[in-house]
């Protein structure tokens, strides 16, 4: 039913949007009509809508199909939502000048107000449309960066004193199709010599069929301390259509086999440690924890049974979410929490310490180090790519972070 409702809203606010901006186009004659040109702006409405619907309910149309249509969709109703401030401070101000000064701009202008941000508005269309088009074609989503960090504890024990961490996110593996540059990804892990990689979830898009010819190259993800991984919300199968109950539960046992036979440590709903010099350092994995919008799996409760207050404690949990909604509450003792799953939307601006992109609409925590009284996140803007087969910005990572003694 909710996904009626969505359906519903989304058709209706898309064809508003199109109406609206039909208007404006005719009434200042940014293009001159003509009748092609009025049943392709309308049939691209049309287009849209119906794709929305296809994606909707997920229709097993294949990775490339589903990413065209997801990129029309996103394209799309972007540009609108981009455009729609130029046009609504026009509408405004025309009914202002109605209202309150009962007179119309002098005609002795070389070009009209209303017609300058109608202008406006259609440059500012067009700037998603392209961005989105340029990182798509410039191959972004294979230029990997490492990201450094150093984060400093005052219980962090001092055999760990100087440890070098790896933290990866969001492989999608069924989504990577240029294997050359995904090993040299890879391969840029092993030569950082990382005591520990771990891996907060999303290894896969919908399938443990994707892992088929990945198995030799993700096996060479080792390191002294062990590969530690949790499950993300892509991992279990739910996103996709399957013929059965025992079907969807045969790929789910099959992703965990994967991850067993790469020499990964997956915790659900578990904790382990690492240990140097007889000193521990606590590893907490919590299978998906959940909004309303995905499937409830995260337990942190049960993950954290056995373990007291005292001891540095390291969480892997795929949603940042999770930090603010439960840790910085209700688990004050957890040093260091590590996630991933927002991909920084794939896009935005991430020059230094300046970073923006939509995605912080929905999540406080997206990209980086977050901290809160004494406790700190690290989120990861994903290895691999989903939906959108691009990246603008927010470059594919890979986290270094050093955790020192303060």
């Amino acid at each position: 039913m909710e996904r009626i409702v969505f359906l519903f809203f989304f058709t209706l606010t898309s064809t508003l949007l199109d109406f609206y901006f039909y208007q404006i186009i005719k009434k200042y004659r940014i293009i001159s009509w003509t009748k092609p040109l009025f049943y392709l702006y309308w049939s691209f409405t049309i287009i849209t809508i119906t794709n929305f619907f296809i994606y909707a309910f997920s229709l097993d149309l294949g990775f490339y199909l589903k990413a065209i249509i997801f990129n029309m969709i996103i394209g799309n109703f972007i540009s609108k939502l981009v455009a729609l401030p130029f046009l609504l401070i026009d509408d405004l101000r025309r009914m202002i000048i109605f209202f309150f000064r009962k007179r119309t701009e002098s005609s002795n202008n070389k070009i009209s107000r209303s017609k300058f941000l109608s202008i406006s508005a259609s440059l500012a269309y067009g700037l998603p449309i392209t961005s989105l088009t340029y990182g798509i074609l410039s191959n972004n989503v294979y230029d990997y960066r490492v990201k450094r960090r150093k984060v400093s504890f005052k219980n962090l024990p001092s055999a760990f004193d100087g440890i070098k961490i790896c933290h990866i996110s969001d492989i999608h593996v069924g989504s990577l199709k240029n294997r050359v540059a995904v090993r040299g990804g890879l391969d840029m892990i092993l030569n950082e010599k990382p005591d520990a990689i771990f891996f907060t979830g999303d290894l896969v898009n919908d399938k443990a069929e994707e892992l088929k010819g990945w198995g030799d190259d993700l096996s060479k993800l080792k390191a002294p301390l062990g590969v530690h991984s949790v499950l993300g919300n892509h991992d279990y199968g739910e996103y996709t259509s399957w013929k059965n109950e025992s079907e969807k539960i045969k790929n789910f046992n099959n992703l965990i086999k994967g991850q067993k036979e790469f020499g990964w440590n997956l915790l659900r709903n578990q904790n382990d440690f690492i240990e140097v010099d007889g000193q521990k350092l606590h590893i907490i994995g919590v299978e998906n924890w959940a909004s309303s919008r995905f499937q409830q799996y995260g337990d942190l409760k049960t993950a954290y049974e056995g373990l007291d207050e005292e001891g540095f404690k390291l969480l892997m949990t795929h949603n940042p979410s999770h930090w603010n909604a439960q840790v910085t509450n209700n688990f004050k003792d957890i040093d260091l929490t590590l996630s991933g799953h927002t991909h920084g939307l794939q896009y935005g601006i991430d020059i230094g310490k300046f970073r923006i992109s939509p995605v912080r609409l929905a999540y406080k925590q997206w990209a980086d180090l977050y901290s809160y009284d004494q406790q700190f996140i690290y989120v990861n803007r994903g290895f691999g790519f989903m939906g959108y087969p691009g990246r603008v910005g927010i470059l594919p990572e890979i986290t270094i972070l050093e955790l020192n003694r303060a």
